[in-house]
């Protein structure tokens, strides 16, 4: 099976990428790399796809692993696959307002219609939409 995560460098991304690898998933993987963590960070967090279990060759440079390092809003088109994991997003709430209103707007709304009228008309099995960091309600 063939899945796609986007924000696959991200902390829960890439722990999804590890589990789906390890369950023998084709995993394809989309990141941008924005700004509001540290590259470092995210370079670690996709590394672990590739290097978490090198003891056991498991994942060392994984065939199964393809990363695609870009905005989904400047893609003209994804790929075929089952099932899509879209975990990409501006994190981080108290800079949702103001100035960076419209970051978020592009990278949380904008990308995600992208991605949901590409996907619309394809046979694709499941496509799941998840959101963390900025999802608050009563205690």
């Amino acid at each position: 099976m063939k899945t796609l995560v986007t924000g696959c460098a991200g902390f829960i991304g890439s722990h999804l990428v590890d589990k789906l690898l390890e369950q023998g998933y084709e995993v394809i993987g989309i990141d941008c790399f924005t700004d509001y963590y540290p590259r470092e960070i995210k370079e670690a967090n996709k590394n672990l796809s590739l290097k978490k279990k090198a003891l056991s060759k498991k994942y060392h440079k994984n065939a199964k692993f393809e990363l695609i390092e870009g905005d989904i809003l400047n893609m003209d088109k994804f790929p075929d696959v089952d099932y899509v994991f879209h975990l990409a997003a501006q994190a981080g709430v108290r800079a949702s307002w103001s100035k960076s209103f419209e970051i978020y707007t592009r990278n949380n709304i904008e990308a995600t219609q992208k991605l949901l009228e590409f996907y619309k008309d394809r046979e694709i099995k499941k496509f799941v939409y998840a959101s963390s960091s900025s999802v608050y309600g009563d205690a």
